[in-house]
């Protein structure tokens, strides 16, 4: 008998080196401890002498050099030898020892698994949060076995959400399936919207070559009118249809096809535990041609459902799955059990189908966008089918494994080095690790924090996602944080800018919620004397407009802004922004959009038919105080914080006239800072305001003063635009956006005070000042870093 000796670090490691060696049947003789790991003996089954007793062991063998290739696969022993009904006792023995090692091996996982959900409650949370979107335990499993201890509840929620989108396969790119020559047929049990998704596939090939790059076949003849619903899709389209009975008559079909043109195959649908599954497996590996097959996933099917269906056309017999399409995800509760399916399977992503539309309902999307829908709060759908908080609470045991002697040297290193690393002031040892821990938990909880320190991390390994892509991302976390009940707040702020000696104009935006709490950045746009650059690409001024020495109108951005952000919210929206002509204040109220602009004291309005200006209008008006309590704490105004100034407001309407138009009825507003000392007027602000915006002097006071903080929070990133970097210029922009947004939360928030302070500290001050927020912010990622290291 050939005997093995493996070395390991830990034990799983040594086993991980036998199951390589000698394959899952290895016989296990000795397992201990020694110096610096632990070493196993082992060996092959099927290397027992006759008899099956094992033999008295040689010298141990020299450990291999490195990973030795995993041995073929071995009958495994019987249990009863030919002539002996009973079975030898060495047969039986090997039995014996065969089901005892597999059972402690589940049993040493499964208890190690429970240690470390005992350890983290962070893991526990995250576990029951990725099971109520849909992903099945066994892939949480292997995940978050990898997931930091230390991480807290958003930055774990935010480290799954990367892997799920490291790991998730799609194709890279349409011009990737869409080449000449393509035979494609689309495979999957009944219903699952095959032959709908076929002529969306159609229709994109035609819309890229023409009708005649182009034919349909289909072997649905089983269906009643199955292939004549194709017929008339191939009709509108302009493209033969064939209907195919057998191998035969698909060969000669193919035979006739071009090979320059792209077949698309509409195939009937089969069980999965149907045993025709492994004839259509072979009617198309037959066809004489390479046919690519794509499973068609069903998003509203159950997990266990998915992962059936994957295994068995898996392992049809037939040519290998190239991917999968996953369909009806407009009716699933939940995407989270296809994209696992995809991810086990290892089934790249083609498409998406979110409708019944030709062909218009049918998506590519990247891993992020994907991995973003399945994350995507449900906020209407109970959930019924995943354990709850008390479940887990019951069924795990609260009670701390003893520390690890490496975790405590390590905590006592970071203890005397982490101070002295991140401050240059004679504060820092004041600083101890309590506060550094809970500075760092308060930044990963807080979504504005946590998404700028993402891309901070993106953009120092210099992989900063393009615009779009990260634009899209923001907006699902501020759609995330609004109220159904409530209209959120989108504010735009345009500033100049000087780009390598070129002046142009930054404009931004950002999402608050109705409280007035930064929820993200959105859509930044770049105007320069070219044209304005859009996270979509460059887009040029008209040949016909003139080109100044001036920055560029921002009106064309304003109105791509505000259509933008509001497609698709879950809320009402309402846009605050500076001045805008009549053209545009006319255009958003006649597409009913919710708007605020601040105005010059200047701006012309009409009242009883008398014309005037807007500072002499509202002087008529009745003010009224307002709580200040009310208002987000707020401290660049002017630097009134110090003052403490109580705030009063008027409100009350307006029209505005031009000739050829009607009269356009607006709501006008004035807001006054006043020293309560002496009855000192410290600031006023004056605005319109369309008549779909509620007359609410409050919201429309913390619109005016957001959308100056916007201003300032704005001009603390702007240095970021002037970095030397590769990244285009609104990828930058769209990280400069949320860097300042993320600073002035730091700055303003109460509930992020204890980071800010040790921002502060960090920084040689008592206190974070608005204009050093951002060093502060990039002090605290520092920090994150060293404690994640």
């Amino acid at each position: 008998m050939n005997i093995s000796r493996f070395f390991g670090a830990t034990n799983r490691e040594a086993m991980r080196q036998v199951r390589l060696a000698l394959g899952p049947d290895a016989l296990i003789i000795s397992n201990k401890r020694v110096n610096g790991g632990v070493e196993i003996l082992a060996t092959d089954q099927t290397s027992l002498p006759d008899g099956g007793a094992p033999a008295a062991p040689a010298r141990p063998a020299p450990p291999p050099a490195g990973p030795r290739p995993a041995a073929a696969p071995q009958p495994s022993m019987p249990h009863a030898a030919a002539g002996h009904p009973s079975g030898t006792p060495g047969a039986d023995l090997m039995g014996a020892i065969g089901e005892l090692k597999g059972s402690l091996e589940t049993r040493i996982d499964e208890l190690l698994w429970g240690s470390q959900l005992r350890r983290s409650p962070q893991a526990v949370t995250l576990f029951q949060n990725l099971l109520r979107f849909g992903f099945s335990t066994a892939l949480l499993r292997a995940m978050l076995k990898r997931m930091p201890e230390q991480a807290a509840t958003r930055a774990a929620f935010q480290w799954a959400r990367n892997e799920l989108v490291r790991h998730l396969p799609v194709l890279e790119s349409e011009d990737a399936l869409w080449q000449p020559g393509l035979a494609l047929a689309l495979v999957g049990p009944t219903g699952v919207g095959k032959t709908t998704t076929v002529a969306k596939l159609a229709a994109r090939c035609v819309r890229r070559g023409g009708p005649g790059s182009l034919v349909l076949l289909t072997t649905d003849t089983y269906r009643i009118g199955a292939h004549e619903q194709l017929k008339i899709y191939g009709q509108m389209l302009r493209v033969p249809v064939h209907v195919v009975q057998d191998v035969h008559e698909m060969r000669r079909i193919m035979q006739a096809v071009r090979p320059d043109q792209t077949l698309l195959i509409d195939n009937v649908g089969i069980s999965q535990r149907d045993r025709y599954i492994h004839e259509q497996a072979a009617l198309l590996a037959g066809a004489g041609r390479t046919v690519e097959r794509l499973l068609v996933l069903n998003a509203v099917s159950h997990g266990d459902t998915l992962d059936e269906v994957a295994r068995s056309y898996a392992g049809d017999g037939g040519t290998p799955l190239r991917g999968c399409i996953v369909s009806k995800i407009d009716e699933a509760s939940r995407l989270g059990a296809a994209l696992d399916t995809a991810i086990r399977y290892q089934l790249p992503i083609h498409y998406v189908s979110n409708g019944q539309k030709v062909p218009e309902n049918l998506l590519f999307l990247s891993a992020a966008e994907l991995v973003d829908r399945a994350l995507a709060p449900a906020q209407a759908n109970r959930t019924l089918y995943a354990p709850s908080e008390a479940d887990l609470a019951a069924l795990l045991s609260m009670t701390q494994p003893a520390d690890n002697p490496g975790a405590a040297a390590e905590r006592r290193r970071q203890q005397v080095l982490l101070p002295q690393l991140l401050t240059g002031s004679a504060r820092g040892d004041a600083l101890d690790m309590d506060q550094l821990r809970a500075a760092v938990a308060l930044q990963d909880e807080d979504p504005v924090l946590s998404e700028a320190y993402d891309l901070w991390r993106s953009r120092a390994a210099g992989d900063l996602p393009p615009a779009a892509e990260a634009i899209e991302h923001l907006r699902r976390i501020a759609h995330g944080g609004l109220d159904e009940t409530r209209p959120g707040l989108v504010v735009h702020a345009c500033q100049s800018l000087d780009w390598q000696g070129r002046r142009g104009a930054w404009s931004g935006a950002a999402w608050f919620d109705d409280q007035g709490r930064p929820l993200a950045a959105a859509t930044q746009q770049i105007g320069l004397a070219d044209g304005w650059h859009t996270p979509q690409g460059a887009r040029f001024l008209p040949p016909d407009r003139p080109q100044s020495k001036n920055t560029p109108s921002a009106a064309d951005a304003l109105s791509t802004q505000i259509e933008a952000e509001t497609e698709d919210a879950p809320a009402a929206v309402c846009h605050v922004f500076d001045g805008g002509s009549q053209t545009l204040l006319r255009a958003l109220s006649a597409r009913d959009r919710r708007w605020v602009a601040a105005c010059s004291p200047r701006a012309r309005v009409y009242q009883d038919d008398e014309p005037g200006v807007l500072s002499a209008a509202v002087q008529a008006l009745m003010y009224q105080p307002l709580d200040a309590q009310a208002f987000w704490p707020l401290s660049s105004v002017a630097g009134l914080e110090a003052v403490g100034p109580a705030w009063w407001a008027a409100a009350g309407q307006a029209e505005l006239r031009v000739r050829g138009e009607p009269a356009l009825p607006v709501r006008i507003f004035s807001l006054r800072a006043v020293d309560p000392r002496d009855g000192r007027l410290l600031k006023v602000w004056h605005a319109m305001a369309g008549m779909a915006v509620e007359p609410d002097p409050g919201r429309i006071a913390r619109a005016l003063i957001l959308r100056q903080e916007c201003h300032a929070a704005w001009r603390q990133a702007a240095p970021l635009l002037a970095d030397a970097g590769r990244e285009p210029l609104v990828d930058r922009a769209v990280f400069a956006a949320q860097m300042g947004l993320a600073a002035w939360r730091l700055a303003q928030d109460p509930a992020l005070a204890p980071a800010a302070r040790v921002a502060a500290r960090m920084l040689g001050a008592d206190r974070l000042s608005p204009r050093h927020a951002h060093a502060g912010l990039l002090k605290l990622y520092a920090l994150k870093e060293l404690l994640s290291a």
